[in-house]
């Protein structure tokens, strides 16, 4: 059964209660429907929107939302079976039911001519916006490759720290990794993020030089980096986002 139907230009993006996300083109010469590429894993597909050709936000009726890519470009593609790849995913324990495209900045104008333009990111429909069953409204943004890792770093801090770790003592890494293929990049968790704001100087820089646990799921980019967190960049950032958004 079909769930959900979205289109980009030629490309069709259905969604079903079966098989996940599959990927059709349109071919206006025949006016047939090709099938391209088909989701790797089984999924309860609630809401589905395609960012581009090969690119779909997708959210499943178990709570979580995670975003599907094919890196090959291939038109001809002769084995369409399970050719998508997840890029990314993100439990959110809620059903976001739809699904939108968005636009939002959270940079100055001078921003990308201080850093030579490297770090610029456009800001038309780069946002994804998700509204879920129980009311709530969910925003996901894009960060520089800089800018994930920094923040990676100290969401790892946050969610061990005795300040801000789940009052339950429950491991935040597996609740926002359930339902989610071992091995995927994790979407950053802005709640938990968003208390580094609320500790004193003092307690920020506690946060910060905290020590990471063997048993703590850190990246290979983290592992390698010795050097101290800097806390007025990651102030600088969190703030940014924080104020864009409210």
């Amino acid at each position: 059964m079909i769930t959900s139907l979205t289109a980009h230009f030629t490309r069709i993006a259905v969604g079903d209660c079966r098989d996940g996300v599959l990927f059709f083109s349109y071919q206006e010469d025949t006016k047939k429907l090709e099938q391209l590429y088909c989701d790797p894993s089984q999924r309860l597909v609630a809401d589905c929107i395609l960012k581009d050709v090969d690119t779909a936000v997708v959210s499943d009726r178990k709570g979580s939302i995670a975003v599907l890519s094919c890196t090959d470009h291939l038109e001809d593609n002769a084995s369409p079976e399970c050719n998508l790849t997840v890029s990314c995913a993100y439990y959110m324990g809620e059903i976001a039911m739809s699904i939108k495209k968005g636009s939002f900045s959270y940079r100055l104008p001078a921003d990308d001519v201080l850093n030579g333009g490297d770090l610029k990111i456009d800001s038309t429909h780069n946002t994804i916006i998700a509204s879920t069953l129980l009311g709530s409204i969910i925003t996901f943004i894009p960060l520089s490759r800089e800018e994930y890792e920094l923040l990676e770093a100290v969401q790892a801090r946050l969610v061990i720290h005795p300040l801000t770790a789940p009052i339950l003592g429950n491991d935040h890494n597996e609740f926002r990794r359930r339902e989610n293929p071992t091995g995927v990049p994790n979407i950053l968790d802005g709640d938990m993020l968003t208390q580094f704001l609320e500790l004193t100087s003092m307690q920020q820089e506690a946060v910060l030089l905290f020590p990471l646990g063997s048993r703590d799921a850190v990246s290979s980019s983290m592992k390698s980096s010795s050097s101290p967190l800097p806390i007025n960049q990651v102030v600088q950032l969190l703030e940014r986002v924080h104020y864009a958004l409210n």
